[in-house]
């Protein structure tokens, strides 16, 4: 399969994502049931019927759903007239989100035990090396991801050195924060690996990061001297360019920021890790 082709196929078996959607599309139908059942609590019992006559349109309440005509409403009493249509709305709108959330629920459980993906993992070692799965396991596309090798940047002899919990060599103490904080949370990353931006030339994010879960990967830039000038600014073009090249915060991109009076936030740090990255 090429590379192309895999990742296709690797978004659309991606069983944690599927939950996750059709776990917040469960939430958000239940909220809309509580909010119809409420509704129709205090609704008119009657029924609206609509006579189209071309020119003009009558309106007329049935005492219930089975009655030919109904009576007459005149054309002052249009709230009333709107509250039993609302009313007959509401209930449809009630009806089709329960047939939905009862669908939901049943295929959210024939996932749980049924995943695609789960064939592969059934099977014995020797016959796992007789077929191709639809979804490389996480350990085997871990070991591709990082063997994908680069030159590293490099260090100034007269540079500080300052190391990760790991023995990861990086540039500086909030460095350390994040790329220890990476590594308590197990996340795979590749200090300052190329990449080559569109009107700009090549850059090195101070982090490439991998969702295993999702198989998503981010670059992580941060910033540690924003109360400079001609660092901000520099930085800022940096981030426009990164933009222009399809790199987005929140998307694919994970931005920090610090100054003398602003250190970097261990806190905020924990959150974009447990956010994006795991």
């Amino acid at each position: 399969m090429t590379n192309k082709g895999q990742k296709k196929s690797l978004a659309f078996f991606n069983d944690e994502r599927l939950f996750e959607e059709l776990q917040q599309r469960k939430i958000n139908l239940e909220a809309i049931i509580r909010n119809k059942e409420s509704e129709l609590k205090s609704a008119p019992s009657e029924h609206l019927r609509i006579c189209d006559r071309k020119t003009f349109v009558e309106y007329y309440v049935r005492r219930n759903p089975q009655e030919k005509n109904g009576k007459y409403i005149s054309k002052e009493k249009m709230d009333y007239v709107k509250s039993l249509a609302q009313k007959d709305y509401n209930q449809k709108v009630l009806n089709m989100a329960k047939r939905e959330l009862s669908k939901n629920s049943d295929y959210i459980n024939f996932l749980k035990d049924n995943q695609l993906t789960k064939i592969y993992d059934r099977f014995s070692e020797p016959r796992k090396q007789l077929v191709i799965p639809i979804k490389m396991p996480d350990d085997n596309y871990l070991n591709e991801w990082r063997k994908q090798s680069y030159e590293p940047m490099g260090f100034a002899d007269d540079s500080i050195e300052y190391y990760s919990d790991n023995g990861v060599r990086v540039r500086s103490k909030s460095e350390i924060i994040i790329a220890n904080m990476l590594e308590k949370y197990a996340v795979p990353y590749k200090y300052e690996c190329p990449l080559k931006l569109e009107k700009w030339g090549m850059v090195r994010p101070d982090f490439t990061c991998l969702n295993i879960r999702t198989r998503k990967e981010y670059i992580w830039e941060h910033y540690g001297m924003m109360d400079d000038e001609n660092y901000a600014n520099k930085n800022v073009s940096k981030i426009n360019s990164y933009e222009e090249n399809g790199y987005h915060a929140g998307k694919n991109m994970i931005i920090t920021f610090e100054t003398s009076q602003h250190p970097i936030n261990s806190n905020i740090i924990k959150t974009m890790i447990r956010s994006y990255l795991i």
